[in-house]
Formats: C-alpha cells, sequence, structure tokens
C-alpha cells in the first residue's frame, strides 16, 4: 500500500533542482521506513539503505570518520556508493557524527540524495550542531489516516470516493463511512494494528506492545523523569478536545512541564497553540493530542464506557467523542507538512467563549481556514457560530464545521459560507479544494 504522502517525498527524490538532505521524523510504528522503502522502489535509482540501530558496525564506522571526505570515502569504497544515487539511513539519531556531516551533503555532494529518518530525531542535531537552515527538507509522517485505514482494510474504492472530494454523497453511503469511521476511532492508524484488526485478530494486543516499545525506547534515552511517560499519555487521552494543563498529571508542574516538551520532540504528543486578533489577550492553555487514535482508546479511563458516533446518544459522553473528532482531523492536516506543523487554535478574547478549534495556515490558498469540530449527526445552524465569528473578524468568507451530518453548506446573509463536512472527507486536501471550489 501506498502512503498518501508518497508522492510528495518521490516529487522531492526526483527535483534536480534542490540536493536539501531529507530528514523525515515521526514516532515509532507510524511507517516511516516502509514509506522511504516503498517509494525508494518507484525510482529507477541505486541505493544504499542502512539502519543505526541494526547496524552497528556501521553506526561504529560513520562514527570513527574524521571529516565528510573521510565519511564519503567510507562510502564509496566499503559500500561502493555511486553518483546519482541515494543513501538512506534509519535511525540516524543513533550516530553522533552523522549530524555535522549534514551540511556538507547538501553543498558539497550534488549528486547523492540523502535521507535520514528516526523516532528521535530531535536527538539527532546535539546543542553544539547548529541546524543547517536552508538543507534540509523536514516531513513528519503520522500514523494511518482514515483513507489509509480503509485501502489497508480492503476498502480502495470508498477510499478513492473520498480523495475526488464528492459533491453528493447517497445517505446510504455515509451511514457507511461513519461506521467504518467508527472502527477506525477505536483501531487507530498503527499500520501493523490495521493489519491485525482486518485480519481478525487482536489489535489491542499490537498496540499495547507497540506502547510498551516506545515507552522503553523513551525512558532509555530520555533522562528527565521518563516514568512519567504512562501519566502523560493517560492525561491527554482524558483530555482529548479540552484545554490541557499540567495538574492533570499526577507529578509537579515542572516534571510534568519537562517531559510533555520532550515527548512533543518525539511526536508521541501533539500540541496546538491559542492565538488571538485580540492584542490585549491573555495568555491561553494549550490542546494537547496524541499521535495515534488507538492509544487514546486504551489508555482512556478504564470505568469510561466505549463512544461511538452512531450509538452513543448520552450528550456527556458525545464530549470526548467530539475529542477524538478533533485528534483525528489534526493528524490530518499535519500530514506531510514539516515536525513544527502549520496548524493553531482561536480564540478571540479572554471575556468571551468564542473559539474555533483549528486554524489551518494554507500554503496553497494563501489563507486561514477555521474549522469547528462538532460531534454531533445533524448540522444545525449554531454549530457556525464560531466559524462566521472568525470569518467577521478576518473579512474571509469560507469555514468548515466537521461533523458526522451529510455534506451540506450553509450561506449566510453577509455572505460567509460555511460548510459542514461529513469527519470521513475532513483531510487537508478535501478541505483546500473545497475552499478554493
Amino acid at each position: 500500500m501506498k502512503r498518501n504522502i508518497h508522492p510528495k517525498l518521490l516529487s522531492l527524490l526526483k527535483n534536480t533542482k534542490k540536493n536539501e538532505v531529507i530528514i523525515i521524523e515521526g514516532a515509532r510504528q507510524v511507517g516511516k521506513s516502509y514509506l522511504v522503502n516503498s517509494v525508494l522502489k518507484d525510482l529507477n535509482l541505486p541505493y544504499l539503505a542502512f539502519d543505526l540501530e541494526k547496524n552497528l558496525q556501521f553506526k561504529r564506522q560513520i562514527d570513527n570518520t574524521e571529516n565528510f571526505e573521510d565519511f564519503k570515502t567510507l562510502l564509496i569504497d566499503q559500500y561502493q556508493l555511486k553518483d546519482n544515487s541515494i543513501l538512506f539511513i534509519d535511525e540516524a539519531q543513533e550516530s553522533t557524527k552523522l549530524a555535522s556531516y549534514v551540511k556538507e551533503m547538501k553543498e558539497d555532494w550534488p549528486q547523492v540524495k540523502v535521507i535520514l529518518t528516526g523516532s528521535s530525531m530531535n536527538r539527532f542535531f546535539s546543542k553544539k550542531i547548529r541546524i543547517p537552515v536552508g538543507r534540509i527538507k523536514s516531513l513528519c509522517i503520522y500514523s494511518l489516516n482514515f483513507t489509509e485505514f480503509l485501502i489497508l482494510s480492503g476498502n480502495t474504492e470508498l477510499a478513492e470516493f473520498i480523495k475526488s472530494s464528492p459533491t453528493k454523497i447517497p445517505i446510504s453511503r455515509h451511514n457507511f463511512l461513519l461506521k467504518l469511521y467508527d472502527q477506525y476511532l477505536k483501531v487507530g492508524g498503527y499500520p501493523e494494528a490495521v493489519k491485525a484488526y482486518t485480519a481478525g485478530e487482536s489489535y489491542y494486543e499490537v498496540i499495547d506492545e507497540i506502547i510498551s516499545s516506545l515507552e522503553e525506547d523513551f525512558s532509555r534515552k530520555e533522562e528527565y523523569q521518563p516514568q512519567l511517560f504512562d501519566g502523560v499519555i493517560r492525561a491527554v487521552s482524558g483530555h482529548i478536545g479540552s484545554l490541557s494543563k499540567y495538574s492533570h498529571i499526577d507529578t509537579t508542574k515542572y516534571n510534568a512541564r519537562k517531559v510533555i516538551e520532550a515527548m512533543k520532540l518525539w511526536h508521541i504528543v501533539l500540541e496546538v497553540q491559542h492565538f488571538s486578533l485580540d492584542p490585549n489577550r491573555s495568555n491561553f492553555l494549550p490542546k494537547r493530542y496524541l499521535h495515534d487514535l488507538g492509544v487514546i482508546n486504551r489508555k482512556r479511563a478504564l470505568a469510561a464506557p466505549t463512544i461511538s458516533i452512531l450509538n452513543t446518544i448520552d450528550p456527556s459522553l458525545r464530549t470526548p467523542l467530539g475529542g477524538l473528532f478533533e485528534n483525528a482531523v489534526l493528524l490530518n492536516l499535519l500530514e506531510g507538512g514539516a515536525s513544527s506543523g502549520s496548524v493553531n487554535t482561536w480564540k478571540k478574547n479572554s471575556k468571551t467563549d468564542i473559539e474555533v478549534d483549528f486554524i489551518l495556515d494554507s500554503e496553497l490558498n494563501q489563507i486561514k481556514i477555521p474549522i469547528e469540530c462538532k460531534a454531533s449527526l445533524e448540522f444545525k445552524r449554531k454549530h457556525s457560530r464560531n466559524v462566521i465569528n472568525y470569518l467577521r473578524e478576518t473579512n474571509q468568507k469560507t469555514g468548515f464545521v466537521v461533523s458526522a451530518a451529510p455534506l451540506g453548506t450553509l450561506v449566510t446573509d453577509e455572505g460567509f459560507t460555511v460548510i459542514n463536512l461529513p469527519v470521513y472527507l475532513a483531510t487537508k486536501d478535501n478541505i483546500e479544494r473545497y475552499t478554493a471550489s
């Protein structure tokens, strides 16, 4: 299966005008190595691939080189690296020398394309090595989105339907897609978990195993309070869609802040900052999310009832469902972008409850697009209130509500258009296309 970001990476590698070093980040088991290997198979170019966690001999050879010329000579002499080829190094952060060679890879090695990946690439550039701005291209990979989930579970035609940005959706297909989306919210997007689900096996066990290996890796490499890893995962899972406080974690605020900052760099915890158009605004708490929906479901309070798009009626239980919607939409909005991301949340000011869940900074449309998430089976005018407030403040014309209701459009007397997007259509590509149309 080809990931949605496959064409973007393929295009970067085919671009002969730029020779930036491609750095691919993301949490463990989201499919970074699979993506690169899949793209390499599509290129008619020679390549060398190494994994520094598995190939300790090559790691030692790199760290024993004296300079970039020595590193280049090592690859030519002992590994027969050719011109017009690709060098792929996985878990690149394991080397103590590799980061210092990135600048020269770009400037003095135009005949070789370099891809560096790793689950903790925040450790790649040390305090002594400046990040070579303008010489790298950063991409962040997340777990499978809904269309990829559909493809891997055998529903390719439905995935292609979603990618087509449809303007009409039969109600039977809408309800069926919601049913499948319910499963996606439970299983999440770890490729191995989705494979287990498709095979009728226990995807819970796969998720638990991945979380355990991730926690072990984090504890091994992070020095400051790594034992708080599980507490942070549980705290964020329990407050998805709400303002996230350090006090949600059973430790001091200082300890919580330090560990959350580390987990953000590992792309385990995702943080979205508030901004306001009011210059006199107060500082607002951020919202925090997780890198995989299946992890959220595994780590929610054990006493919490199972929630479902179609079957959960209790309004109090649809609040966490809305948080899952938000988390899923955020992963779609961030897909294929730089690790720094381009998504914020907006609050009018500290004296009102007027806020919008996400503001997408769209390069394609050259505007900021407001997106509000509602776990509702009906699209009501009141759901558009905050989006319309943002449009009024910014003099823009189009915004979105993401819900479980059928596709629809509201046009106001002021000329604002609010598109209700069923959650299964809420991809970055679709949002940008619907905005342009």
